[in-house]
């Protein structure tokens, strides 16, 4: 945008007079609308839920898209924080020893809760009463919540999915419809939209739903910034997903 508006001022310069630099602030409003430029957020805080045995692709790559909003913008970004039910270190299931950087007991209020899918996600996860209402708690608070494939299933424990679409991870898609009947499962998108809730199917594609939120959050520009920078070619057409209309 600065380039934009150097060039545009200096070939408006000749042209002295207030119609003149009325027609520029137009000029320029226009341009910042086409950028898709969004209002300011000051910091987020973006809390990924985790526990033991979570899959490091549903975990990383989310993270790297928004934890890359804080190089686009010192002023206006997401701050990234990972929060276990104790705070401890822990393993992945593909053995990386991860660091916690907070318990439910001392996490801060959070703007967006990430739950990525673990090895616990279909079972221990949901019998985990502490975690479900926490996870409520949280979950109902925040603007806006995300889960990687089965990470769905934790969510969909507390109830908040009811009435709403949804999907999760292909092989467990009939999984997820059979147990949570007043859900409306989707099996031809990789991630859905309803409302706050993003829900989608982890893997690969788990940069996906992030890049959507970063895009919905702070525009068009900002997630082309941050698609160079991971050298991904974000292109939202191009994914198949549903925005349920509200």
């Amino acid at each position: 945008m600065n380039c934009l508006t150097s060039s545009s001022t200096r070939l408006f310069t000749p042209y002295a007079g207030e119609p003149m630099r009325t027609l520029l602030v137009v000029f320029l409003f226009i341009l910042s609308a086409f950028s898709g430029a969004r209002a300011d957020t000051g910091v987020l805080t973006a809390g990924f839920i985790c526990t033991p045995g979570v899959f490091n692709t549903e975990l990383t790559a989310p993270w790297d898209v928004i934890q890359h909003s804080m190089y686009r913008d010192d002023e206006n970004y997401v701050r990234t924080v990972l929060i276990t039910e104790d705070g401890e270190p822990f393993r992945s299931a593909e053995g990386l020893v991860i660091a916690a950087d907070y318990s439910f007991d001392n996490a801060p209020d959070l703007d967006i809760v990430i739950i990525p899918s673990s090895e616990g996600s279909m079972g221990a996860d949901l019998e985990n009463e502490g975690l479900i209402a926490w996870l409520r708690k949280q979950c109902e608070s925040a603007d806006w919540v995300m889960t990687l494939c089965d990470g769905a299933f934790p969510l969909a424990q507390t109830g908040l999915l009811n009435g709403l679409v949804a999907t999760t991870f292909p092989g467990d898609r009939e999984s997820f419809a059979a147990k949570y009947t007043e859900i409306d499962v989707r099996f031809d998108v990789r991630f859905v939209v309803d409302g706050k809730y993003i829900t989608s199917t982890g893997g690969a594609p788990s940069f996906e739903p992030a890049f959507w939120l970063m895009e919905e959050l702070y525009g068009s520009e900002h997630v082309a910034r941050t698609g160079q920078g991971l050298v991904y070619d974000w292109d939202v057409e191009m994914v198949p997903h549903l925005v349920v209309p509200r």
